[in-house]
């Protein structure tokens, strides 16, 4: 991790931030969207939501903020200047005089826990219902996912059901991939003879991206926040 001057920050309107109390107990993490900035003046955000409902943030409350700025994660503190309601719920947050980051290498991948189906083209593997599995890790480039039985071969065609939770919602994505490599080994959830399978994601829809980069750079954000 190393320093940087806030004139170096470039940042998008946008882009997903994530704020952190700074003070007493309460350590969620809420996702806001930057709608604009002055350097060295101030950050505008969106106001955070519990649910639907819009969070009652008082003026002077402290927070940590992170975000990805390209394959670098970025954090600084701040303090809310201003709390808004009109014409819509925003808050002017305390421009960054220091701030740290942290590069992320390409496609890093991170540990999950994840339940997946998996439905394969090949007619050798075809079935009525979708075989199920377990991801382990997983990038922006692909995923490793074990099964207690062999859910294909090297070069097959696959689509990938999961749950992904992103910004505290969940969505159901279908993501197409190839079986890049398969072995045998052990793991908690299936013990041994357990069957690993390295999926290379092939995307082609630009929402699944979307959604697949962010919960992939959120669980990076967390695990570097811990």
């Amino acid at each position: 991790m190393w320093r940087m001057d806030y004139s170096d920050l470039k940042m998008q309107v946008g882009e997903t931030l994530q704020l952190q109390p700074r003070d007493g107990e309460d350590s969620r993490r809420l996702q806001v969207r930057l709608i604009g900035y002055l350097p060295g003046a101030s950050l505008l955000v969106t106001t955070p939501k519990v649910g639907d409902k819009v969070m009652i943030v008082r003026e002077g409350q402290p927070y940590v903020v992170r975000m990805m700025i390209g394959n670098r994660i970025v954090g600084f503190a701040t303090t809310v200047l201003r709390s808004c309601a009109r014409p819509f719920p925003y808050l002017h947050l305390s421009y960054p005089g220091e701030v740290e980051q942290i590069t992320v290498r390409k496609a890093q991948r991170v540990r999950v826990r994840l339940f997946a189906s998996l439905k394969n083209s090949n007619p050798a593997f075809e079935v009525e219902k979708p075989r199920t599995g377990t991801i382990v890790d997983m990038s922006t480039a692909g995923a490793l996912m074990v099964a207690a039985e062999p859910l294909g071969e090297i070069g097959d065609e696959v689509s990938i059901s999961c749950v992904f939770k992103i910004s505290g919602a969940e969505k159901l994505l279908s993501l197409p991939a190839f079986i890049r490599n398969v072995h045998v080994g052990q793991s908690e959830a299936h013990g041994e003879g357990s069957y690993y399978h390295g999926l290379e994601f092939n995307l082609t829809d630009q929402q699944d991206t979307f959604i697949l980069h962010g919960f992939v750079y959120e669980q990076i954000v967390k695990a570097h926040s811990e």
